[in-house]
């Protein structure tokens, strides 16, 4: 059978034979990560925030494998002494390891302060804003205001509008983009423009050969024969469904590893002859 390690030590008490099978415990709901206020003119609709994510990535924690206990770290500066927090200075770069040294309460005398409302102050059409800016999207629900809410996501749905505002979260503020989404209204903050690289400072974008007639027929018949809807169901988490067979097999004192198809790599071709070939296993 597998190695199981109860990191956790039972409640002192309980009896450990015989014990009747517990209730499983419900998933919790999702934690309110920003409470406050849409604010249009006179209007005020106020909202609580909570993550439009679920994370279902796998993680792990790292043991010692001799002691199976989890494994900390300590800070150490460069000289090799361990350093205590309230030790602690942060240092701004300038570059050739020079750097400006700032105490923490000076930092955080800059910080923003927190702010309970979203002015929205401009309507956009959402479907013409760059994704690029995109950084994190957030449901809003109703906190007692189901009457101004539902108004505000109705008007969204019928003009494919969004609202732009500024939200402090996490100390930090930021562009917000609040928008309809799924018989809810969704808030997405953005990244500034400073953020962005721009692709036209790379040479090698510059210096790329135009691609000739036939192959831009030929790209455009690929195009056609492999569009269709997009479906979301046909993309899974292959690494997560690996790991997770692997775990299944050790409880079950297997210690397999599920195999990875291999693909095997096609014999090279020149882009014309792929291109010929892909368009014509299309047809």
């Amino acid at each position: 059978m597998a190695e199981v390690v109860q990191l956790v030590e039972k409640t002192a008490g309980k009896e450990e034979d015989g014990a009747e099978d517990e209730e499983p415990i419900p998933s919790a709901p999702p934690r309110t990560i920003w409470s406050g206020s849409l604010r249009i003119g006179l209007v005020n609709i106020p909202v609580k925030a909570v993550s439009m994510i679920r994370n279902t990535r796998i993680s792990f924690r790292m043991l010692h494998k001799a002691c199976k206990t989890p494994i900390s770290f300590k800070r150490y500066c460069q000289e090799g002494e361990e350093v205590m927090l309230a030790d602690i200075v942060y240092g701004y770069p300038l570059g050739n390891e020079k750097y400006v040294v700032l105490e923490k309460k000076e930092i955080d005398k800059a910080k923003p302060e927190s702010r309970s409302t979203i002015a929205l102050d401009r309507f956009v059409s959402f479907f013409e804003v760059d994704p690029h800016y995109f950084e994190k999207t957030y449901l809003l629900l109703p906190d007692r205001s189901e009457e101004a809410y539902s108004l505000l996501r109705a008007v969204m749905e019928k003009t494919g509008k969004a609202a732009i505002g500024r939200i402090t979260m996490h100390s930090r503020e930021r562009p917000v983009i609040v928008h309809y989404y799924r018989q809810a209204i969704a808030a997405t903050t953005m990244r500034y423009p400073d953020e962005i690289r721009d692709p036209s400072g790379y040479s090698v974008l510059k210096e790329l050969p135009e691609p000739s007639e036939k192959e831009m027929v030929l790209g455009f018949e690929i195009v056609r024969g492999l569009t269709g809807e997009l479906d979301y169901s046909a993309y899974e988490d292959e690494y997560k469904k690996r790991i997770e067979a692997l775990v299944r097999s050790k409880m079950e004192g297997i210690v397999s590893v599920p195999e990875r198809k291999k693909k095997e790599k096609p014999p090279a071709k020149s882009l014309m002859e792929a291109l010929r070939a892909t368009a014509d296993s299309l047809k």
